[in-house]
C-alpha cells in the first residue's frame, strides 16, 4: 500500500460504494412520495366530494306505464304424459308476460278461448318426451308453448305478438301408475 500511487488510491476508493450516498437518495425519494401524498389528499379534501344531485321533478311517462310487463295467468290444470310407459300427471301453472296496453284484451280473449288453451297446452304435454320435463328451465317446453299462443293470439298493430314471455311457474310431477 505504501507502494501505491495517489492514482491508484482514488481509483480503489472509488470503486468502494459509497453507503451513505445511497441512503440520502432513499431518504429523499420517500419525502417527495409523502409530500405527493399529502398534497393530494389536500387537493381530495378541498374539493369537498362530490355535488349533491339535484332531484328533477317526476313527471309520469304514460307510454312508459304502458310499456310495462304484467303478468297473466294462461291454465291452471293438470295435464298427462305417458310417453315412458308410464302415466305422469303434471300440475301445471302456466303465466305469460305482457306488455299492460294488452294485458286487458288478452284477459279476454283468453276467458273466451279458455277450454281452447287447455287443450293446446295438453297436446304439446302429451307429445312431450319426458326429458323435456327433466330441463331445469324447461325451454322446450317454454317454446312450445309460445309457439302455440303466438299463433293462437296473433299480433298487434305494429305486427309484434303480444305475449312477451312464457313462464311455466309450476311443472309438478305425480306419478299415477304404482
Amino acid at each position: 500500500m505504501a507502494d501505491e500511487t495517489p492514482q491508484e488510491q482514488t481509483s480503489t476508493e472509488e470503486q468502494q460504494p459509497k453507503k451513505g450516498g445511497a441512503m440520502k437518495a432513499i431518504i429523499i425519494v420517500v419525502v417527495v412520495m409523502v409530500i405527493e401524498a399529502a398534497a393530494f389528499l389536500g387537493m381530495m379534501m378541498m374539493s369537498g366530494g362530490p355535488d349533491p344531485a339535484a332531484a328533477a321533478d317526476v313527471v309520469p311517462d304514460d307510454q312508459a306505464e304502458l310499456d310495462k310487463l304484467v303478468e297473466v295467468t294462461i291454465v291452471e290444470g293438470k295435464f298427462d304424459n305417458r310417453r315412458t310407459g308410464r302415466t305422469y300427471l303434471y300440475d301445471t301453472e302456466i303465466v305469460v308476460l305482457v306488455r299492460q296496453r294488452h294485458a286487458e284484451q288478452l284477459a279476454l280473449d283468453i276467458e273466451a278461448s279458455q277450454t281452447q288453451v287447455s287443450v293446446d297446452v295438453q297436446t304439446i304435454f302429451r307429445r312431450a318426451e319426458p326429458a323435456h320435463f327433466q330441463e331445469p328451465t324447461m325451454a322446450t317446453l317454454t317454446r312450445q308453448v309460445k309457439a302455440k299462443l303466438d299463433e293462437r293470439f296473433g299480433t298487434d298493430a305494429e305486427d309484434k305478438p303480444l305475449i312477451d314471455k312464457v313462464l311455466i311457474a309450476k311443472c309438478l310431477a305425480i306419478r299415477m301408475d304404482y
